[in-house]
């Protein structure tokens, strides 16, 4: 193998492993509406409609790393924006 084929391998390698840990591959919208409707619950007031939103743009972010934060009304983040 080639210098040159064996460094386009380790570049290759090396973006995947970053796009594994960045974030990549949150829920899609609705395995995120699941979690959302247990975290959150169904939306009855106009209060709850941000964390619904926030909610699924963390799950769809981030998927099962997101974080519920201790806040009222509940709050979500991906732990690298904490």
């Amino acid at each position: 193998m080639s210098k040159e084929r064996k460094s386009s391998l380790f570049v290759a390698a090396l973006v995947a492993v970053a796009g594994a840990v960045s974030g990549c591959g949150g829920y899609d919208a609705e395995k995120a509406r699941k979690a959302c409707a247990e975290q959150v619950g169904e939306i009855t007031s106009h209060g709850l409609a941000a964390s619904y939103a926030d909610c699924m743009d963390c799950y769809q972010e981030c998927g099962s790393r997101c974080a519920v934060l201790e806040s009222a009304p509940p709050q979500f983040a991906c732990p690298g924006l904490l």
